[in-house]
């Protein structure tokens, strides 16, 4: 979220104030450090308000924007919390430090950046709250700090050209979550090459600046990736390859927040990739992509939960292309591509079951998704395996009903294939339809 400037007019002694400098850069520095220690940075960002108040404090500017900062902060602290009731008290606070900031009276450029601060920061709030109602007055919060931004000499002013670029890429976030997804808005895609527009001729290789046309890139081909139009496919592969180009010129890459987004853009792309008619090109772009995203994703896959869900995606669209690659290959490659792609799926399958043991919600899906592609690679393959595959990666006495559908029907093809085969192997089908029984005590009734 933004931050204000704490610069006080140079006529204002600022030893009264020091105390409460120190409290506000205490609370500030603990809620940079863990989002999660909310509760102890709105401790530090009151202190700092109560002493502002203190009687013996006389009014100021300086005050007034030292009380708008620690409200802020406290309020940002506040919506670190993700509660309902958090959420309601942050947009209370950035109201009072909108009123702070207000009763400054002289009034500076950088005061009227600190106002659209905290509108931007209200619409972040908003955004949080998953309605189509809240989502439109977060946009109504963006576009005001916007016209805020606009009024000041921001092509002349690198903290206000870049404020004003990230106010755009959130406008354009918001406007993607309220489209339909095969069909993004074209106001989205406008947000986006707005932000684009006020970005230009900052340099683009110092991290803060590279970071955020990196995330403007990657946010408008996420935005189209899953659209029914073929120009905006292209479009976002387009965005996804500059995010890369962005991200690998920057200078120094010491934000790890660099590599997710480096990540996360190439197991986009191979996604992309692997959704688009099977071509030599498209399978090598979706096996150099997911390569790609793998290597950067694995070593923090089991330690952050982005890093998980990129290398889950990555090994989705990797087994995708080897789909394709198999059936044209000698036996030995074929033999070599399925055990890379057991591997790629099976640690993927044990890797959503060690997040969800932790808690973790949102992986579901991809399990499904690996589990249906790991079937049908031991269905055409390893058949004999199947049945093992299959009790391995699905709980038996309760299992997703998703993906016992999904081995009901492959288990089924397996028997049929093996059965229609010059060479039936009866101790095969035996197993086979010995764990399709199981499947089907299990089915839940129909409706």
């Amino acid at each position: 979220m933004d931050k204000p400037e704490n610069q006080p007019p140079a006529n204002e002694a600022p030893d009264a104030l020091e105390p409460a400098r120190k409290a506000i850069a205490q609370a500030d520095a603990i809620a940079r450090k863990d989002r999660t220690a909310f509760a102890e940075a709105v401790k530090g960002f009151e202190e700092a308000i109560t002493l502002l108040n203190a009687p013996e404090i006389e009014e100021s500017d300086s005050k007034q924007h030292l009380l708008g900062w620690a409200e802020m902060g406290k309020a940002n602290a506040l919506s670190n919390s993700d509660t309902k009731d958090g959420i309601e008290k942050a947009i209370a606070g950035y109201q009072v430090a909108i009123k702070h900031f207000e009763q400054i009276k002289d009034k500076r450029e950088s005061h009227k950046a600190d106002i659209a601060a905290v509108w931007g920061n209200i619409g972040h709030t908003q955004s949080r709250v998953p309605n189509k109602e809240t989502m439109e007055q977060a946009t109504d919060c963006f576009r005001q700090s916007i016209t805020l931004l606009e009024q000041l000499p921001w092509k002349e002013t690198p903290r206000f050209q870049h404020q004003l670029a990230a106010t755009w890429l959130n406008l354009g976030n918001v406007y993607a979550r309220l489209s339909n997804p095969q069909k993004p808005a074209q106001r989205t895609i406008d947000a986006y090459e707005k932000a684009l527009e006020v970005i230009e001729g900052m340099p683009a290789e110092e991290a803060p600046v590279g970071a955020l046309i990196a995330g403007i890139r990657a946010s408008l081909g996420r935005s189209l990736m899953w659209s029914a139009e073929k120009s905006h496919l292209d479009l976002a592969i387009a965005s996804f390859d500059e995010t890369i180009r962005v991200i690998a010129a920057i200078k120094e890459k010491n934000d790890p927040r660099l590599a997710i987004e480096m990540g996360s853009a190439h197991a986009n792309r191979a996604n992309l990739f692997s959704r688009l008619k099977p071509t030599p090109e498209t399978v090598q772009e979706t096996i150099k992509s997911s390569e790609f995203a793998l290597k950067i994703a694995e070593p923090n896959e089991k330690t952050h939960l982005v890093a998980a869900e990129i290398s889950l995606s990555a090994r989705r669209s990797f087994c995708h292309a080897f789909g394709m690659l198999i059936g044209n290959q000698k036996p030995e490659a074929q033999q070599e591509i399925h055990d890379k792609a057991s591997d790629l799926l099976e640690d993927g399958l044990s890797l959503v079951k060690f997040w969800e043991q932790k808690g973790a919600q949102g992986l579901r899906q991809s399990a499904q998704h690996l589990f249906h592609l790991g079937c049908a690679f031991y269905c055409t393959q390893q058949p004999h395996f199947l049945p093992e595959f299959v009790r391995d990666n699905l709980n038996m006495e309760s299992p997703d009903q998703v993906m016992r559908q999904s081995a009901e029907k492959t288990v089924e093809e397996a028997v049929a294939r093996i059965e229609k085969s010059d060479s039936p192997k009866p101790e095969v089908i035996e197993s086979l339809k010995s764990v399709l029984e199981e499947l089907k005590k299990t089915a839940e009734p129909t409706q």
